[in-house]
C-alpha cells in the first residue's frame, strides 16, 4: 500500500478514500484500488491533464487531444448542446475512464451553452439577500447543465471582494462580508451536489484583496495570518466541513502564512498557492484538513508562469500538490514535461498514485452519490425567474436628492452618457426612454468636439437644454484588464460629473459596483451588477417608478470613505 502525504502526515491511498469528502468502504476504496494499478503510466498522467473545448478548434484537434492523452478532465467554453453531447458520446465510445466534463457555471448556463442567458452576476444573486431564490437560480443552471452531461462547474467563487480597485474579481464574487459569502457559497456547493455537478470552489488562498490581476502577474493576498483565518480562512473551513469535493487553487501567494511557517523566507522565494507546497499540503491539507481534489487555476496565466521556465513549472505545481493541471500551452510539450519527471523521479511514484487517487476517487463520488433526475424549468419559468432576481437585486446605493422617479413632464430631457468597456446597457435604456416619451441626447464618449462644449459652454444654456443627465457605466468585468474605473474621457475628462448641483444627476452602473469612488458628489448611484438585459428592463422600471428598490449592498460601495457619501 502506497503512503501519500498530507500536511505534517502521511496517508495511504486507502486512508485518501474512506476519508471525508470521498467517505467510500474499504471494499469500495480497495475496487478504486485495483483499477489504478491496472492503468499504464500514460494513462496515470494522462488524468493530471484539464483541458479546454472551445468552437475555435477543429473537431478533429478535439477528437485527437483526447485520444492521444486521455485527460482526465474537460472544459467547455459556450458552445452548443449538439457539440457536447457529440464530444460526451466519442468519450463513452473511445475513452475507458471517462473526463470531467465541466464550464464556469458562476453565475448561469450561459458560460456553457452559446444560447442560454444567466442570473447576472453572483453579486447580483447576492444583492437579493434572499437564499431561497439563490437556490431556485442556482437549481435551474445545475439543471440545465447536468441535462448535458456536465458533472463539474468551476465555481462558486467564493472569493471576498476588499479591494474596489480588484479588476477582476468584482461583480463574480456574492461580496465583502465573510457571513454572506459563506452563507451564498454553501448554498450553491448543496445545489450544485444534489443536481450530480461537482462543486470546485475558486480561488485558494483567496483572491479580491490586491489591486492586481493573477491572470497577468502573480497576484497577493496580503492580509496577516489572523485577518486570514478571520474571513477567507472561514469560509473555506465551513466549505471543507461540509464536505466540498475538489478547490481551485490561485495564482495568487499568501506571504504571512509562508513567514508564519519559515520567518526567514526571502521574498524572492514566495509562491502562488498553484507552485507553494507550504500553502497547499502545510495549510490546505494540514490545517484546513482539506482531502479532496486540488486543481490549479489556469496554467496559462502569466501569475503562474513568472517563476519557472514553462517545462519546470508544470513539474512544480504538480509536485506542490496540484493533482491537475487546467489548461496547456502546448500540449504535447507540457506532457512530455511530466512524463519527463516521472521517469526521472523528479515526480515521484508516490505523488503520481496520490493525484490519481484522488482523481478518479472524485469521478466515484458522481457515481456513489448519484441523485434521481428532476425535471427543470420551463422557457418561460426561466425567465420569470430571472426576472425576479434582476427585481429583487438592483440596489439604491446613494439617494441624496430625495429621487423618486424619472417623470416625462419634469425630466422629459435627459443627456446620456455611456461610458464603460460595453455599450449593451445603454443601448437598452435609450431605446426604452425614447419608447416612454423622453428626449434623450446620446453622447458618444469619443466626440470630443461635444465634451469640450460641456465643459466650456454656458451653465445656464446647459440647465436649460437637459433636465435631468443621467450616466450609464457599463464596466465589466473582464480577465486581463489592469484597472476597471470609469474613464471621463481624455484629454480633458470632458464627462466628468461637474453639474451635480446645477441638474439632478443620476449614476447607474451595470457591472463594477464602485464607481462613486471616481464620482462621490453624484447625488444618485445605483448598482446593477450586470448588464443583461433582465436586469437593464428592471433597472428602468425602478427608474420610472414602477417597482421599488429591493436590493442589498453585498459590498462597501462607498469604498470606506467618507466622501462618496456627501453631495
Amino acid at each position: 500500500m502506497i503512503k501519500m502525504e498530507k500536511g505534517f502526515g502521511i496517508m495511504t491511498q486507502l486512508e485518501i478514500l474512506t476519508t471525508t469528502p470521498y467517505n467510500f468502504s474499504n471494499n469500495e476504496a480497495n475496487e478504486l484500488i485495483k483499477k489504478m494499478e491496472a492503468m499504464s503510466l500514460q494513462e496515470k498522467i494522462g488524468q493530471l491533464f484539464f483541458l479546454m473545448h472551445s468552437d475555435m478548434y477543429p473537431k478533429e484537434i478535439i477528437e485527437g487531444m483526447l485520444t492521444k492523452v486521455k485527460p482526465g478532465g474537460l472544459m467547455y467554453r459556450p458552445t452548443s448542446e449538439k457539440t457536447i453531447l457529440a464530444i460526451k458520446a466519442f468519450c463513452e465510445k473511445e475513452l475507458s475512464i471517462q473526463p470531467f466534463f465541466s464550464a464556469n457555471l458562476e453565475s448561469g448556463a450561459n458560460a456553457l451553452l452559446n444560447d442560454q442567458s444567466g442570473y447576472g452576476s453572483a453579486m447580483l444573486l447576492s444583492a437579493t439577500n434572499d437564499l431561497d431564490l439563490v437556490e431556485n437560480a442556482v437549481n435551474d443552471v445545475a439543471k440545465t447543465a447536468a441535462s448535458t452531461g456536465i458533472n463539474m462547474t468551476f465555481s462558486p467563487v467564493v472569493d471576498l471582494q476588499i479591494n474596489p480597485n480588484n479588476p477582476v474579481t468584482g461583480t463574480r464574487s456574492f461580496g465583502d462580508q465573510v457571513d454572506q459569502v459563506a452563507a451564498m457559497s454553501a448554498k450553491c456547493v448543496d445545489v450544485f451536489s444534489d443536481n450530480d455537478i461537482l462543486p470546485v470552489v475558486k480561488h485558494f488562498p483567496g483572491d479580491g484583496v490586491d489591486d492586481r490581476d493573477h491572470h497577468l502577474l502573480p497576484s497577493v493576498n496580503s492580509l496577516s495570518l489572523d485577518e486570514w483565518h478571520q474571513s477567507y480562512g472561514v469560509v473555506y473551513r465551513q466549505l471543507i466541513e461540509q464536505e466540498v469535493p475538489c478547490i481551485m487553487a490561485g495564482h495568487i501567494l499568501l506571504p504571512a502564512y509562508d513567514r508564519s511557517v519559515t520567518p526567514t523566507i526571502a521574498d524572492n522565494d514566495l509562491r502562488p498557492a498553484t507552485l507553494s507546497k507550504s500553502l497547499l499540503q502545510g495549510l490546505l491539507r494540514g490545517e484546513l484538513n482539506f482531502n479532496g481534489l486540488i486543481i490549479t487555476d489556469a496554467s496559462n496565466m502569466g501569475g503562474f508562469n513568472s517563476f519557472y521556465p514553462r517545462s519546470q513549472a508544470v513539474v512544480e505545481t504538480i509536485n506542490a500538490g496540484c493533482d491537475m493541471l487546467l489548461f496547456t500551452k502546448d500540449l504535447e510539450e507540457d506532457y512530455q514535461s511530466i512524463y519527463a519527471a516521472v521517469a526521472a523521479g523528479i515526480i515521484s511514484p508516490t505523488r503520481l498514485e496520490e493525484a490519481v487517487t484522488r482523481i478518479l476517487g472524485t469521478k466515484a463520488l458522481l457515481e456513489k452519490n448519484k441523485h434521481p433526475k428532476q425535471e427543470g424549468l420551463t422557457i418561460e419559468q426561466q425567465q420569470q425567474l430571472k426576472e425576479q432576481v434582476a427585481d429583487k437585486g438592483v440596489t439604491l446605493v446613494k439617494n441624496a436628492i430625495d429621487f423618486h422617479r424619472l417623470d416625462v413632464e419634469k425630466d422629459k430631457k435627459i443627456l446620456l452618457l455611456p461610458l464603460g468597456n460595453e455599450l449593451k446597457a445603454s443601448q437598452q435604456i435609450e431605446k426604452t426612454l425614447v419608447n416612454e416619451g423622453f428626449n434623450v441626447m446620446t453622447a458618444d464618449s469619443k466626440d470630443l468636439q461635444f465634451g469640450i462644449e460641456m465643459m466650456m459652454s454656458s451653465s445656464a444654456k446647459t440647465i436649460e437644454r437637459y433636465d435631468v443627465i443621467l450616466y450609464v457605466l457599463d464596466y465589466q468585468g473582464k480577465s486581463n484588464q489592469t484597472t476597471n474605473r470609469v474613464e471621463f474621457g481624455l484629454p480633458m475628462g470632458q464627462f466628468m460629473p461637474a453639474m451635480v448641483k446645477e441638474i439632478p444627476t443620476i449614476m447607474l452602473s451595470f457591472g463594477n459596483p464602485y464607481h462613486l469612488l471616481d464620482a462621490p458628489r453624484v447625488p444618485v448611484y445605483i448598482n446593477a451588477y450586470s448588464n443583461q438585459s433582465e436586469v437593464v428592463a428592471a433597472t428602468i422600471e425602478k427608474l420610472l417608478g414602477r417597482s421599488p428598490f429591493k436590493g442589498v449592498s453585498p459590498v462597501d460601495a462607498f469604498c470606506g470613505r467618507f466622501d462618496t457619501k456627501c453631495y
